[in-house]
């Protein structure tokens, strides 16, 4: 086959600038060199948003580009999940996402549009979120083990504020129906806002919360918070027992907010992307501003936060398969 030597010419010279092409996407020194947008799942002022928010102001000095948080609310977090893993996989896409949005409601609803051990590579973790079982004060229990006693003495009279379905709160209370035996009334509401106002003026008797939440009404005498519900207690309230040390075993979630990007990034991106992560995670100010909406500081090592997903998701899985789903009434 002959080739005249324009004809190879010219394909040499294609053949370098693919090269050069593919060498610019992996090793190019200055990326990002465009906005980056981290995408929220939540309304703007939920949690969710303040991480994004914390992590974006972080970034914004690291990488000397625009971060935008894009807040994308709706479906338990699934719509804004949705649109991450559908993004261009470039690394100008990023998700923050949480337990309940990624773990414990697909477990409700798989239907919810996208699989986060398919769909995202985990970047890592931000932030632990100490969450606790909490009273009324007026409820006769000082103890985990009282308030169970007194579920069985009132089978299904005992209200105990969630989240939703597939939110955290709602999974540990399965977890505690489960272990305890005892018969709980679940009452949805679609604020967290208004469950802590209901929890605070008696209309419900109990609730799993995030600890922010409910902190300041312990302080002021109007919430008793029996137990810590997770893997380990939180340094705000270190004298609390978690669920375990209370005899509930089987709340194995310790709910937490991270980073993730669309699955099929390129690996210099992602390396740069963890690199960034643990330069923020590492922060003072980040820290400490972490620190003062109630959240532990996380610092996973590449690889961490994968495969705390798939140890999470196996977790949420057997509370599934083997809790009841008990009486429910919605607000």
């Amino acid at each position: 086959m002959m080739v005249s030597r324009r004809g190879l010419a010219a394909i040499l010279a294609a053949a370098c600038l693919a090269t050069a092409a593919d060498a610019a996407r992996a090793d190019d020194p200055v990326w990002p060199q465009r906005a980056v947008r981290l995408v929220a799942a939540q309304q703007a002022g939920s949690a969710t948003d303040r991480v994004a928010r914390i992590l974006a102001d972080f970034l914004v000095g690291l990488w000397k580009q625009p971060v935008v948080v894009d807040n994308r609310p709706g479906a338990s977090g699934a719509i804004g999940t949705q649109i991450a893993a559908r993004a261009e996989p470039d690394g100008y896409t990023l998700l923050v996402g949480g337990t309940s949005s990624l773990v414990t409601h697909p477990e409700i609803a798989p239907d919810v549009g996208f699989d986060v051990e398919r769909d995202f590579v985990a970047i890592g973790r931000v932030a632990y979120v100490p969450f606790v079982l909490a009273v009324n004060a007026r409820v006769p229990a000082a103890s985990v083990a009282e308030l169970v006693a007194l579920a069985r003495e009132r089978p299904g009279r005992v209200s105990f504020a969630t989240a939703g379905a597939g939110a955290f709160s709602a999974f540990a209370l399965r977890a505690i129906a489960q272990a305890s035996g005892a018969e709980f009334l679940s009452v949805e509401y679609k604020g967290s806002s208004t469950a802590t106002l209901d929890l605070v003026a008696g209309r419900v008797d109990a609730r799993v919360s995030e600890l922010d939440a409910v902190l300041p009404h312990a302080a002021a005498g109007t919430v008793r918070i029996l137990a810590v519900a997770g893997q380990r207690r939180s340094s705000q309230i270190p004298d609390v027992p978690t669920l375990a040390e209370s005899g509930v075993p089987g709340v194995e979630l310790t709910p937490w907010y991270g980073v993730l990007a669309p699955a099929g990034i390129d690996a210099a991106v992602r390396a740069r992307l963890e690199a960034a992560y643990a330069a923020a995670i590492q922060d003072p100010t980040v820290r400490s501003r972490l620190e003062a909406i109630g959240y532990d500081p996380a610092r996973d090592a590449p690889g961490e936060f994968a495969r705390a997903i798939r140890q999470d998701r196996l977790a949420a899985r057997a509370i599934m398969r083997v809790a009841g789903s008990g009486a429910t009434r919605a607000r």
